[in-house]
């Protein structure tokens, strides 16, 4: 299942396929699926990748890939590879290492949802509490989103 992990300066959106993360030791695949905003140099609208991380190294390599006609890897494969690519480090601030930060979160085992205590009931209408937790959450997502603009740039 492909989940949002984060969007480009260019306004490329980076998505995550939850399912396919597989960890041994320190190193962590997962297949990544780029939606473009513009065409890129193929022609293609999104690229399928599947990328393996070292995170006790910090860096990453692409171990195969896909470039596609249409958006969420669908269409004609204008391009394909499966030969593993060099490893290369994680920067901070960049696509790639927040894609590195869900996908590592994602494949990190919850608590024991019993000492979790049960969720309150939903309210109504927000409080204005939740309206400043929501404002506080926009400001943090947008300052991060700026981070990777500015590394972009």
């Amino acid at each position: 299942m492909w989940m949002k992990a984060t969007e480009g300066a260019d306004g490329t959106v980076f998505y995550i396929d939850r399912d396919s993360i597989k960890k041994e030791g320190s190193l962590l695949r997962v297949w990544e699926l780029q939606d473009l905003k513009e065409k890129g140099p193929l022609d293609e609208k999104s690229r399928r990748v599947l990328v393996e991380y070292d995170s006790k190294a910090e860096r990453r390599r692409v171990l195969s890939f896909s470039f596609h006609a249409e958006q969420m890897g669908a269409g004609v494969t204008l391009k394909a590879d499966q030969t593993p690519g060099k490893w290369t480090m994680i920067a901070p601030n960049t696509t790639a290492s927040v894609a590195f930060q869900v996908a590592t979160a994602l494949k990190t085992p919850l608590k024991k949802a019993s000492a979790l205590p049960p969720p309150p009931p939903p309210p109504s209408t927000p409080t204005q509490s939740e309206v400043d937790q929501n404002v506080a959450e926009d400001t943090v997502v947008n300052s991060s989103n700026d981070k990777i603009e500015e590394n972009k740039n």
